[in-house]
């Protein structure tokens, strides 16, 4: 089976392409997506216009969707295969303090968020940690 994306190169430059379905990791979900919204974010992220901070290129988008979970990685639990989800965007660590103290907005632990820094939604699947969903 395969799988395709959106891929953003660099500003201005995309292309779709397609490959294996990604395999989950420890701890995570691939998701089938169902359905990705595009925001000015995502404009932002294609024009060029995204601090550099917050966006790693080349990426794929898409941080407003909806799927349906359709394998788990080890550890996951498998009861997830099947379940419609969302998943929270941001990626923070969760073993922070400041993730301990429920401000993941303030993670220590780096930025990543889905669809800027690690792979996003404009894809038929993408990998998530569960802990998100």
């Amino acid at each position: 089976m395969s799988s395709r994306a959106l891929v953003v190169d660099r500003p201005g430059e995309h292309r779709i392409v397609t490959g294996d379905v990604p395999m989950p990791g420890p701890g995570e979900a691939l998701v089938e997506v169902a359905a990705a919204g595009i925001c000015m974010s995502d404009r932002e992220v294609y024009d060029g216009r995204r601090d550099s901070a917050y966006v790693r290129y080349p990426v794929i988008p898409g941080h407003e969707w909806s799927g349906t979970v359709v394998a788990v990685g080890a550890g996951a639990d498998p009861a997830l295969v099947g379940r419609r989800t969302v998943a929270e965007g941001f990626r923070a660590c969760g073993v922070c303090e400041r993730c301990r103290c429920g401000e993941t907005s303030l993670c220590t632990g780096g930025y990543a968020e889905t669809g800027f820094t690690e792979p996003g939604a404009f894809a038929d699947h993408l990998t998530v940690p569960v802990r998100l969903l």
